[in-house]
């Protein structure tokens, strides 16, 4: 699930790899799967898709595209129907890597040399449009947001390199407006200071190259946007020859020398498409669609498998979706408690791998295990099913965008989505009301009301015995879900969606979401009522209503 962290940009958590913490010897791709959806079959799946050879399955990235060749290895096997481009299963997302080229981004301030990731940390919210120079920009304080009465007029900052002094606790930077109109629309760009706290918790994700899907559209001349850097509290000496408490206002520094500099490279992402045609000559050019994600986050900086699960079994129970914190000394003895019992079993366990075994390898191996199933099934569907495997997810849902924007069937024909991401834990240990049966459904009444009493019916009638959580399907909820994954997409088309999930653990964007963890009966209960779903809708004998009012793809989600 894609996590969006606010501070005034999105910052995203993400990331030679070292791994093998408790993941299992991956099984032959060969390995024998039932026309049943199993407990077994999900572990066999599971084995191979979120083994350490698939390197994290970062989008684009060789791990990636292994990934994606078990994915079409096993739909050829199957004998689905390729919906990508060209005849093939594969549908390109032009993704695009720019990554900082460390070499060429040494700025001068004077006599004193800042080195990217060291003195500061560039940063870009968007590649489309070009970032200003800062060659030749003198370093102007501004201060922080109480003093915007005073910050200089807009005319005087042409030019500068703004220094703003972010609140240190605060979970959005509370940035300036840096808009064309604003009064900062004319500087060549900002350093955001006192957020060291931020800085380390997101400094992987700084120093992890940007991912993002190169568009055709063409942007007017002479359009930029201003230089981002954050800037460690310890560096701001080094611009100004003082440290920040003594800054006032309108003081000045040093004038920079030098740029910033990224490197781009296109990538080898693309989306998993595959139909499944319907028996019904009338109706199976209309689609029941169905998604999970194909990437990971990857690899990040090499940790303790132990250390990390320990840490957030009591300081962050949600893993990467609560805050870093800072643990009291009650909690760092709880720490230490659960850390010396593990040490007592096995040394360290070193790891960089960040497997997504529930982060999105159940969705992805969920949706493996319904077109094995429907595929040898000799009563198939009225309507067909439009398997997708996006690309992207984790940097930011490019790959649902991609394919709703430039769809390989016809869009008004794709009748509904269901949308599973992390689908293989939620046990009481991982969610305040988890257990056997606990599931989060969100979004299935937002564009009709049918589509979500289905989604009961279905559960209720097919004994599932799943018990549907709406905690966050409120609208405002903080965690922002409806958001946050790929069907989205597709809702803000106006297309009906469902989206399942077991929910957040501790586990959550680490090395430590591993096979091991997951919950296989479970994972096979959730695959199962998903595969009854898109069944009953594929059979209606009438598109899903649509009773609510459709959202404008082009706005922004919001909850």
């Amino acid at each position: 699930m894609h996590r969006a962290w606010l501070v005034a940009l999105t910052l995203l958590p993400a990331a030679g790899a070292c791994g093998g913490s408790g993941t299992a010897a991956a099984p032959s791709p060969r390995a024998a799967t039932t026309a049943r959806i199993t407990p077994a079959d999900l572990k066999t799946r599971e084995l191979i898709f979120a083994d350490d050879s698939m390197l994290g399955r970062r989008a684009g990235t060789m791990g990636n595209v292994r990934g994606n060749a078990y994915i079409v290895g096993e739909l050829t096997r199957l004998g689905l129907k390729p919906g990508g481009d060209d005849g093939s299963f594969l549908q390109r997302v032009p993704i695009v890597s720019y990554a900082v080229d460390t070499a060429k981004s040494r700025l001068q301030a004077g006599s004193a040399t800042l080195g990217a990731f060291q003195q500061y940390y560039p940063y870009q919210p968007g590649f489309d449009v070009p970032a200003r120079p800062v060659n030749g920009a003198q370093v102007v304080y501004l201060g922080a947001a109480a003093d915007s009465a005073s910050f200089p007029e807009r005319e005087a900052l042409r030019g500068k390199l703004v220094v703003f002094r972010s609140h240190p606790e605060a979970t959005s930077l509370g940035a300036p407006a840096l808009g064309p109109r604003g009064r900062l629309g004319l500087i060549a760009g900002i350093a955001i200071t006192d957020m060291d706290a931020i800085i380390q918790s997101s400094g992987q994700y700084l120093r992890t190259p940007r991912l993002e899907v190169r568009e055709a559209s063409e942007v007017p001349a002479g359009v930029t946007q201003p230089r981002m850097l954050f800037v460690p509290t310890a560096a701001i000496p080094e611009l100004f020859g003082k440290p920040l408490d003594q800054l006032r206002p309108g003081d000045t520094g040093a004038t920079i020398q030098g740029e910033v500099a990224f490197e781009p490279t296109d990538l080898a992402a693309a989306n998993v498409v595959a139909i499944l045609e319907g028996s019904d000559p009338a109706l199976r050019g209309e689609y029941v669609a169905l998604g999970g994600h194909n990437d990971a986050i990857g690899i990040v900086a090499p940790v303790d498998h132990d250390s990390i699960r320990a840490f957030n079994s009591v300081v962050r129970p949600h893993g990467a979706n609560d805050p870093s914190g800072h643990p009291t000394p009650e909690q760092w003895a709880q720490v230490k408690t659960i850390l010396d019992s593990l040490r007592r079993l096995r040394p360290a366990r070193v790891d960089s791998i960040v497997n997504g075994a529930d982060d999105d390898g159940s969705g992805s191996m969920g949706l493996l295990e319904i077109a094995e199933a429907v595929s040898k099934d000799a009563a198939r569907p009225k309507r067909s099913l439009l398997f997708v495997w996006h690309s992207g997810e984790e940097s930011g849902l490019q790959g649902s965008r991609w394919f709703t924007d430039h769809p390989t069937v016809p869009r008004d024909s794709i009748v509904a989505q269901i949308n599973i991401d992390m689908i293989a834990r939620g046990g009481p240990n991982d969610e305040k009301l988890g257990g056997p049966g606990y599931i989060q459904a969100i979004g299935s009444r937002r564009l009709s009301t049918e589509l979500g009493d289905l989604a009961e019916q279905v559960n209720t009638d097919r004994k599932h015995g799943l018990v549907f959580d709406y905690t966050y399907d409120a609208d405002g909820h903080p965690d922002n879900f409806y958001c946050r994954s790929d069907h989205y997409m597709y809702a803000r088309y106006g297309i009906p969606i469902a989206f399942f999930s077991t929910g957040g653990h501790r586990d959550y964007h680490q090395v430590t979401d591993e096979v091991q963890y997951l919950d296989f009966e479970k994972f096979a209960r959730v695959t199962s009522f998903v595969a009854d779903l898109a069944g009953r809708v594929a059979n209606l004998d009438h598109r899903v209503v649509v009773d609510k009012p459709k959202p404008d793809p082009q706005a922004p989600c919001k909850q």
